[in-house]
C-alpha cells in the first residue's frame, strides 16, 4: 500500500482490522484524508505519519492504540481534524500539537493521558471544538486558552485538574459549550464567564467549587432544559433570578434549587423562593 503514491484518500474505518498501523502509510505523501476509526487495531502510533505534509483529516479513534502520541503529529500542518479518543494513549500530550495551526477540532478523549495541558494548545487559533475528557491530566487550566477565539465546545470533564477557572476564559465570546465536571476545580466563578454571550451549556458538577455564583451568569443564554450543571460542590448565596426557568437534572424529587440548598435573589439582594413549576 506505501506504493500507491498519488492516493488522496484512505477510508478503512469501521472494519475488523487488527494487527498495528503499518509505518509506511507515510509514504503516501498525496494522502489528505486517513480513516482508520473503529477497529482493533493496537500498538503505537507510527511516527512516520507525521510525513504525510497534505494530511487534512486523521482518524484513529475507537481502537486499542497504546504509548504515547508522537510529537511528529506537529509536523501536519495541513491538519484540520485530528481524532484519537477512545484509545489506550498514555504520556503527555505532546506540545507540538501547538503547532497545527488550522486545526479546527482536536479530540483525544478517553484515553490514558497524563501531566499538564499544554500551553502550546493556546495557538491552536482556528481551534471550534477540543475534547480532553475522560483523562489523567493534571495541573491548572492553562489561560493561554483564551487565544482560542473561535473555539465553541470545550470539554475538559473527568481529569484531575485543580485550581481556579481562569477569568481569560470570559474572552472567548465564541464558546457555546464550556464542560469542566469531576475535576478538582477550587475558588469561585469568575463573573467574566458572564460575558460568554453564545454559552448555551454550563457543566461544573462536582468540583470544589465554593462562594456565591456570580449574578453575571445570570444572563447567559442557556439551554432551558440541559444548559445547567451545578451538583457536587459547595455554593452559597443565592442564585440568579433568570435561573427560575431552567431545569436540572437531580438525584431525587426535589427541585435542583433545593438540592443545592439554595434559594434565588432578589433584586434588592435579598431572597426569594423559586416559582412554582409545573
Amino acid at each position: 500500500m506505501g506504493q500507491l503514491a498519488a492516493l488522496q484518500r484512505l477510508d478503512l474505518a469501521n472494519n475488523d482490522l487488527d494487527g498495528v498501523i503499518p509505518p509506511e502509510l507515510g509514504q503516501l505523501t498525496a494522502l489528505d484524508t486517513l480513516y482508520l476509526g473503529r477497529n482493533q487495531l493496537g500498538g503505537n502510533i507510527p511516527p512516520a505519519l507525521g510525513e504525510l505534509a497534505r494530511l487534512e483529516q486523521l482518524s484513529l479513534a475507537a481502537n486499542r492504540l497504546s504509548g504515547a502520541i508522537p510529537p511528529e503529529l506537529g509536523q501536519l500542518t495541513s491538519l484540520r481534524i485530528l481524532s484519537l479518543g477512545l484509545n489506550r494513549l498514555s504520556g503527555a500530550i505532546p506540545p507540538e500539537l501547538g503547532q497545527l495551526d488550522v486545526l479546527v477540532d482536536l479530540a483525544l478523549s478517553d484515553n490514558q493521558l497524563r501531566g499538564a495541558i499544554p500551553l502550546e494548545l493556546g495557538q491552536l487559533t482556528s481551534l471550534e471544538e477540543l475534547w480532553l475528557i475522560n483523562n489523567q491530566l493534571s495541573g491548572t487550566i492553562p489561560p493561554e486558552l483564551a487565544q482560542l477565539r473561535r473555539l465553541e465546545r470545550l470539554h475538559l470533564d473527568l481529569n484531575q485538574l485543580q485550581g481556579p477557572i481562569p477569568a481569560e476564559l470570559g474572552q472567548i465570546t465564541s464558546l457555546m459549550y464550556l464542560s469542566l465536571s469531576s475535576n478538582r476545580l477550587t475558588d469561585e466563578v469568575p463573573p467574566e464567564l458572564g460575558r460568554l454571550t453564545n454559552l448555551k451549556g454550563l457543566n461544573l458538577e462536582d468540583n470544589l467549587f465554593g462562594g456565591a455564583i456570580p449574578p453575571e451568569l445570570g444572563a447567559l443564554p442557556l439551554d432551558m432544559y440541559y444548559g445547567l450543571r451545578l451538583m457536587g460542590n459547595s455554593w452559597s448565596g443565592c442564585l440568579p433570578p433568570a435561573w427560575s426557568n431552567l431545569g436540572m437534572p437531580t438525584s431525587g424529587s426535589k427541585p435542583w434549587w433545593e438540592e443545592l440548598g439554595l434559594e434565588f435573589c432578589l433584586e434588592d439582594g435579598g431572597f426569594r423562593p423559586p416559582p412554582e413549576m409545573g
